[in-house]
């Protein structure tokens, strides 16, 4: 047989793959087939038929927590070197830490056999529901909101406060000028928190408004 009548028999092989997951998160659940199910299922039919998958090439990229892949298989008759085809299949994965590319490889890998061979199994979304990953990025960005008064300033940030004190007294600012507006030593002020620039800048504000000295 040649590459594509082992295929086809791989498809006569697994008509059909249940769901065998389950996935929750919040108010969302849903049923999913695991890869673990998938490529055991289709192992086996390979084996049987003589074909072989492998990777032969892979690009990826990640934006943020998500890490996608591109990856082109060789799909090859065990018994003729020169017979096989090539099939592209991409996978997303979702992780803040180094694990992302392993995911989207798995979701790759994945769905490669199930496009293939045609394996129907109905609606199948992947581990990470969009809901979940939706309440990820709300969290992150609520952090970071939290986290911002512990940041210190940028250079922009210090040549404001200079620039404001200089229209107030009409001349750039001494370091004895600046500790006494700040409440803290020089070297302390240039590196303050973005929350007490905040503080500083609405109290030179407040005088500003006032047409008053500080």
């Amino acid at each position: 047989m040649n590459v594509y009548q082992r295929i086809a028999a791989v498809m006569q092989d697994v008509q059909y793959l249940a769901k065998d997951d389950q996935v929750s998160f919040g108010q969302t659940k849903y049923k999913a087939i695991s890869e673990e199910k998938v490529t055991r299922t289709v192992r086996e039919s390979l084996i049987k038929n003589g074909l072989v998958v492998i990777p032969v090439s892979q690009v990826h990229y990640r934006e943020g927590s998500l890490s996608t892949v591109d990856v082109t298989y060789r799909i090859q008759n065990a018994e003729d070197p020169e017979d096989y085809v090539l099939a592209v299949s991409s996978g997303t994965g979702a992780d803040t830490q180094d694990k992302g590319v392993g995911k989207a490889m798995t979701y790759a890998y994945k769905y490669l056999f199930l496009r293939t061979f045609a394996i129907p199994t109905g609606e199948d979304p992947d581990k990470v529901s969009s809901a979940e990953l939706d309440d990820r990025e709300k969290r992150k960005a609520a952090q970071q909101a939290e986290e911002q008064g512990t940041v210190a300033i940028t250079p922009a940030q210090w040549e404001k406060l200079i620039h404001m004190l200089e229209t107030v007294d009409g001349k750039r600012p001494t370091k004895k000028r600046v500790e006494e507006v700040s409440g803290m030593a020089y070297d302390a002020a240039k590196a303050m928190t973005v929350r007490e620039w905040e503080y500083v800048i609405q109290g030179l504000n407040r005088r500003l408004d006032q047409g008053g000295m500080l």
